[in-house]
């Protein structure tokens, strides 16, 4: 306090003397200056005295002498222009992603031994239902655990098969041609006439305009039955419905001989002789369909060999692969598409030739792919891979690796070709890895299209990038914008209302302050992190968009935080409402609201100007330590406490990702420590006494 006091005088001391020295020196002036011994007279007026003696002078005078206040004010400046100013002038956003080409362990392809069967139908031969064409492999599976070189059974249909082994992973499906030669229906209810409406219900299938007419035009004519193609129906019932019945069953069709239909009925279904030949009768509903029993013919080929073309892309035909199925193990030479071809087998292998002796595929139990499904591998890496994968179940590897070209891939992620067009191949390790399903992957390492993710720093990326492959840098100030900006709503907030509620609890007093002040005290008691936790839980839960989240994380706080505020603002009110001024004003008859607002609260901004730059840095805190737990600003905004959480899953993380969170940690710190520094800078200069 002596020191504030010498200061002032000296002040009061030096403006006099320059007061003095601006004197005029005129013969009056002399007079005066005689009378009183030499000197000149000095005095200020009041204009000037306010000038020197200026309490707002004299708080920005002290809050500049103060050094830790003028680091802090130096700190925060330059944190407003790298989170504010800096984010304009960086190049990169906060949410802008970095790729870049470099090599990757991929799956580059897979590799499955083919176990089902795949079917090729024989066109002309006989007709199999889809069932049987779908259980061939249940027939192949009983006829290897046989032994046997083929096998007959009687399927679903009641249809005689024999499934029969050419070769090795070759089979056929063989059974008698069918020839339909009509439809059997049994006697029986056909349909049902109602007069009202006029029409016949039918029992069963519908039959032509013919019967339907001929059944119509007996009921008109009240007859008990009719004849229609030699076949009898009779008609009973009451006199509004009637019923039509199928005497005689009716064979529709070409007629083998008389007496056919009464054949079919005695047959039951199933297969019976006729006039020398052998039918077969298939129930189809309530009727049947008969057929004429023919040669027996192969009406399917099934399969598990894989077609490898030696041109890569190339697709075979159906007819193609059928033909040469059947003639692996037949005389070797087929014609499909129109072109001739042979196969050969050579050392176990089979291959396929065309009419100039070059191999155009060849045969193989293994299914060889790209990863992505696509069959554009070459037929050299398909034969080193199914050689590599023989070996390993030789010897019961789990994994084994060969060498093979692999095509370049330039920076860019193309492929590289060479001045003819062909395909630049780089020797490259495949590494072949024997899942429990019985898939055989393929992976090596190749040039490919990678998010940048935590780069070490370069000149373009000062601090590098993050997890998902973002500038650490342009996070660093957009969450530094974030950060400051959350700490001074909230605090503005907090603000306003502990204005607004402190100034009418103080200054009414009675029940309005006490009620006031009860509600300031269930706030003290609230836990402000379990709320916030909770509250972050629920906007987890309801996938909240980052914005609307951040607002309603900035308001949360502000309401919990206004009762301290409340409380400085009332204990100030109380002690100056009973001042002179105050009483003065009343007795004008100003309103009150403009007596608490225009008088009252700004003899109480000072502290609540201390109170509110030291709150900021404690909302910072808060606002860091919610991102860190998760529970704060979500992806893809950035704050400093996000930026932190995403490299501190673990101590490895940690110790490699130093010089990512550590420059943050340093943000919030000097931050923090600046608005304190400043916040201790202002209480000084506004109330000198508090120094300490």
């Amino acid at each position: 306090m002596g020191k504030t006091s010498d200061r002032t005088s000296n002040e009061l001391y030096e403006a006099l003397k320059r007061k003095g020295a601006g004197v005029g020196v005129g013969s009056g002036a002399a007079a005066v200056s005689s009378d009183l011994g030499g000197e000149a007279l000095l005095a200020l007026d009041d204009t000037e005295r306010v000038k020197v003696l200026s309490p707002g002078r004299l708080v920005v005078k002290r809050f500049f002498r103060n050094r830790l206040a003028m680091v802090g004010l130096i700190v925060l400046i330059v944190m407003f222009l790298f989170a504010f100013a800096g984010a304009i002038v960086y190049p990169y956003s906060q949410t802008q992603i970095f790729y870049k080409y470099g090599y990757l362990n991929i799956d580059y392809a897979s590799a499955t031994e083919r176990t089902d069967n795949t079917i090729y139908l024989v066109p002309g031969g006989p007709a199999v239902s889809s069932t049987i064409a779908h259980s061939v492999n249940s027939y192949v599976l009983e006829l290897e655990a046989d032994g046997a070189v083929s096998k007959g059974f009687t399927g679903a249909d009641g249809v005689e098969y024999t499934v029969a082994k050419l070769g090795d992973r070759i089979y056929t499906l063989s059974t008698a041609h069918l020839i339909d030669i009509g439809i059997y229906r049994p006697s029986g209810p056909v349909a049902t006439y109602n007069r009202m409406v006029g029409e016949l219900e039918w029992s069963g299938e519908a039959l032509d305009d013919e019967f339907r007419d001929a059944a119509i035009a007996a009921i008109e004519e009240g007859a008990s039955g009719f004849e229609l193609r030699g076949v009898g129906y009779s008609v009973t019932g009451a006199r509004n419905r009637l019923t039509v019945t199928r005497v005689d069953p009716e064979f529709y069709g070409l007629s083998p001989g008389e007496g056919f239909a009464a054949a079919v009925d005695s047959s039951g279904g199933g297969e019976f002789e006729f006039g020398g030949e052998l039918y077969r009768v298939t129930s189809n509903g309530g009727s049947a369909t008969v057929s004429r029993v023919g040669e027996t013919g192969v009406a399917l080929i099934a399969s598990t060999l894989v077609f490898n073309s030696y041109d890569v892309g190339a697709s075979f035909s159906d007819e193609f692969r059928r033909n040469a199925l059947s003639a692996v193990y037949g005389d070797g030479a087929f014609t499909a598409d129109g072109a001739a071809y042979a196969t050969a087998t050579i050392d176990g292998d089979m291959f396929i030739t065309d009419e100039a002796g070059a191999v155009v595929a060849e045969l193989s139990s293994y299914s060889i792919r790209r990863y992505s499904g696509q069959d554009t591998l070459s037929i050299s890496f398909k034969v080193a891979a199914q050689d590599t994968i023989e070996k390993m179940l030789e010897n019961n590897a789990t994994t084994a690796t060969f060498i093979h070209g692999v095509q370049d891939i330039d920076e860019s992620g193309s492929s590289v070709f060479d001045e003819n067009g062909e395909p630049v191949l780089v020797d490259t390790v495949i590494t072949v890895t024997r899942k429990y399903t019985g898939e055989f992957v393929l992976t090596c390492d190749q040039r490919t299209y990678l998010i940048d993710i935590y780069a070490s720093p370069t000149m373009a990326h000062p601090f590098g990038t993050d997890g998902d492959g973002m500038d650490i840098l342009a996070r660093m100030m957009y969450g530094g914008r974030i950060s400051l900006m959350v700490g001074f709503v909230v605090v503005i907030l907090e603000i306003v209302l502990g204005i607004i509620m402190g100034g009418v609890s103080g200054f009414f007093g009675g029940w309005v302050d006490t009620l006031i002040m009860r509600i300031a005290d269930i706030f003290y008691c609230v836990p402000t992190y379990p709320i916030l936790i909770i509250l972050g839980a629920l906007f987890d839960k309801m996938k909240m968009d980052p914005y609307r989240r951040l607002v309603w994380m900035m308001a949360t706080l502000g309401v919990l935080g206004w009762a301290t505020v409340a409380r400085l603002v009332r204990g100030q009110i109380l002690s100056l409402r009973e001042q002179e001024f105050m009483i003065a004003q009343e007795a004008t008859g100003m309103r009150a609201s403009r007596r608490i607002f225009r008088h009252l609260i700004p003899n109480v901004m000072p502290q609540l100007i201390v109170t509110a730059t030291m709150g900021v840095g404690e909302v910072i805190i808060y606002e860091s330590t919610l991102s860190f737990l998760g529970l704060g600003v979500k992806h893809p905004l950035a704050t400093w406490g996000t930026m932190i959480n995403a490299v501190t899953s673990s101590v490895e993380s940690m110790i490699r990702y130093t010089y990512i969170w550590v420059p943050i940690g340093l943000l919030i710190c000097l931050t923090v420590i600046a608005f304190n520094f400043v916040g201790d800078g202002l209480r000084d200069a506004f109330d000198p006494k508090m120094r300490r």
